[in-house]
């Protein structure tokens, strides 16, 4: 389905899509509350955090504004007759936002149902597309219709990234969340500008608080957020992991994050992830739970040596598939609770 907003009197095309009535509604409903000047926020429902549900949030139009502005400006894509490839669902504030450009700055789009594999049938060449690590996974040899791809929803994997390595297309992991009216700062991912720190727009200001929880000012807000981050510079911090995620261990507070990075020149061509489960004497015992068939890895000794012997999983779990939200975000709590019950 293709939307010319570079035309003042701008068409939706819903002809070229079959079964395309849900999605072309969605999208005329996001339009009809962005221009209803009796209404100065957006209704948005967050994706909930690891240990919460999801929640509404209003979105004040001016936040929106702003953030669309600057994160096109940044990427050079502020202009008339961008061509753009929407495959997010249209609830999610990375859709909403990437429809905001495309109003604001007059953009050419194709909007496609949400899919793990967006690119199967494109035939043509986009300037910009947003996309889940999930979608990009499934998509990694067709990338070259993509110039610029902006990666969120989850966690970009080290085995995802070192594929990226190979593409052509300039990839950026995005950090944001619903509250903040999407990304406030970006990271590009391959290419000779890759970078490990995430660099901030330049509207914004960060803090951390004792735990080194990020905290996010811009205009009149200000977010407070559980992921604890490392700060380089006034706008460039590197993501550690997620303060509700830190597992209790016999006293001693493990960040999974961090282990799952020691891992992963171990298990490249699986998913994984650390967690826990109650233990008599621990508290917690730290598992590691990989996708797929069982099979053999060995890891080095060195590792998990000394101090770092606190951090080696005590059991490894296998499981035929993982679970995933519409995001391909992994549920772990869920997989987790199912684990326990079992033992």
């Amino acid at each position: 389905m293709w939307i010319d907003f570079n035309h003042y009197n701008y068409k939706i095309d819903d002809q070229s899509l079959e079964n395309s009535c849900t999605l072309s509604h969605s999208i005329r409903s996001f339009l009809n509350d962005w221009y209803d000047q009796k209404k100065n926020t957006i209704t948005v429902l967050t994706s909930g955090t690891t240990k919460g549900n999801p929640k509404v949030c209003f979105l004040k139009k001016k936040h929106m504004y702003q953030r669309a502005c600057l994160s096109a400006q940044l990427l050079k894509i502020n202009k008339r007759g961008v061509k753009g490839l929407l495959c997010l669902p249209i609830h999610t504030i990375a859709a909403k936002m990437f429809l905001l450009r495309s109003v604001i700055f007059k953009w050419i789009i194709f909007c496609d149902h949400p899919s793990s594999r967006p690119l199967k049938n494109i035939k043509n060449f986009f300037d910009i597309s947003s996309m889940t690590p999930m979608q990009v996974e499934y998509s990694i040899k067709k990338l070259y219709y993509i110039k610029v791809l902006l990666i969120g929803g989850s966690k970009v994997s080290n085995s995802l990234e070192r594929k990226l390595q190979h593409v052509s297309t300039h990839c950026y992991a995005t950090y944001g969340m619903t509250e903040t009216s999407g990304h406030i700062a970006l990271k590009r991912v391959n290419g000779n500008y890759r970078n490990d720190f995430y660099k901030s727009f330049n509207d914004v200001t960060l803090y951390v608080n004792k735990y080194n929880c990020l905290r996010i000012r811009f205009m009149d807000l200000f977010v407070k957020t559980n992921d604890i981050v490392s700060i380089k510079s006034y706008n460039e911090f590197s993501f550690i992991g997620r303060y509700d995620n830190v597992i209790n261990s016999g006293g001693i507070k493990i960040i999974p994050e961090l282990i799952e990075k020691l891992l992963s020149p171990f298990i490249m061509n699986r998913r994984f992830f650390i967690s826990s489960i109650p233990d008599k004497i621990l508290g917690e015992k730290i598992i590691l739970v990989i996708e797929g068939p069982p099979f053999l890895f060995s890891i080095p000794k060195e590792i998990f040596f000394g101090k770092m012997k606190y951090l080696k999983p005590r059991k490894i779990f296998f499981l035929k598939r993982f679970l995933e939200d519409l995001l391909g975000k992994i549920k772990k709590k869920e997989m987790k609770d199912s684990l326990f019950k079992n033992l």
